[in-house]
């Protein structure tokens, strides 16, 4: 009972306090700077263990520094993240010889891309300097897609209002016919501020959709508009059914899709697959440096019609 009553003085009221100390900043213009501060100051707690290990009194209460990522992110993204540590070694157990890349991987399925209309490739690509996030193998060739105008803006309007992006509440389209395999609709959107990413559900996918394909492939659709999807665990879509529309829940910066093809039905655990889209148009994005300025190069890879894409590109399905 005792060893009980210090995890909840220690543990759970100071997190529960930093959780309602979030919530209420947010609703100030002030309150997006204050928990950037914070979230930065965290990293000032390994001078509490360095105290608590050389017994200096005045060190150890930089320990409590670290409950200062509850400021920014829920308790269940802080488990997620040692999830998607495990994520990085299952795949690469199962595939042995090597993750699938561009060169090896044989697609099963022609895909198209989410949407409707002409949208740009923020985050992805299949080669390592492109790529969403190269180590995370799931998210390996993962892309985050979103609408930037001619000045290279995402936006016309306040930025904490989701309701100001251009690709705010945009259908979301089945990229091949498959049966809806899991999802989830009950997270509403995350704080923006323009500077940092903010997860305020306890998924950092938010409201997704996973598709099983033909071979054995899964496409997985994440930040989806609370109250948006239009299917069901079990059915069966067509590739170009309106399914959702595109939000700004779970782990996101601003509103955007992100969109990837996996082995499995794991978001975590399954290992990414490279998309050979079929039937779209890619270009430069005119002006993309303005949101932008990572480099995009080799970005742009056509094989008769498959299409291979990258940051940087404007994109959109010749349907």
């Amino acid at each position: 009972m005792e060893i009980l009553i210090s995890v909840i003085l220690v543990l759970v009221i100071p997190v529960a306090i930093c959780r309602i100390a979030s919530i209420a900043l947010r609703r100030f213009a002030a309150g997006g700077v204050i928990i950037s501060i914070a979230s930065k100051l965290v990293w000032l707690f390994p001078l509490g263990i360095l105290g608590q290990f050389i017994g200096n009194p005045h060190l150890t209460p930089f320990s409590f520094f670290a409950l200062l990522i509850f400021l920014q992110h829920p308790v269940s993204i802080i488990f997620q993240s040692f999830y998607q540590i495990v994520g990085m070694i299952i795949p690469h157990i199962k595939h042995g010889k090597g993750l699938p890349s561009k060169e090896t991987y044989e697609q099963k399925c022609n895909y198209i891309l989410p949407f409707s209309g002409k949208w740009t490739v923020v985050n992805g690509g299949v080669n390592k300097e492109l790529s969403h996030s190269w180590e995370l193998p799931s998210q390996r060739y993962a892309y985050d897609f979103i609408i930037l105008d001619d000045t290279g803006k995402s936006r016309d309007g306040d930025i904490g209002d989701a309701n100001a992006y251009f690709c705010y509440g945009k259908d979301i389209i089945a990229p091949a016919d498959g049966v809806v395999v899991g999802m989830y609709d009950g997270f509403r959107d995350s704080f923006i501020d323009g500077k940092n990413a903010y997860c305020d559900a306890l998924n950092i996918a938010g409201n997704y959709i996973t598709i099983k394909h033909n071979g054995n492939e899964y496409s997985v659709i994440a930040h989806i508009l609370k109250g948006s999807i239009t299917v069901k665990k079990g059915e069966s879509v067509k590739q170009g059914d309106i399914i959702a529309k595109c939000g700004n829940s779970g782990n996101s910066s601003e509103p955007h899709i992100h969109f990837q093809l996996q082995d499995g039905k794991s978001f975590f655990l399954s290992a990414g697959l490279p998309i050979a889209f079929s039937g779209i148009t890619a270009q430069e994005k005119e002006n993309y440096n303005v949101l932008d300025t990572r480099p995009c190069n080799n970005n742009l890879e056509i094989a008769g019609d498959k299409t291979f894409i990258g940051r940087g590109l404007e994109v959109c399905n010749d349907i």
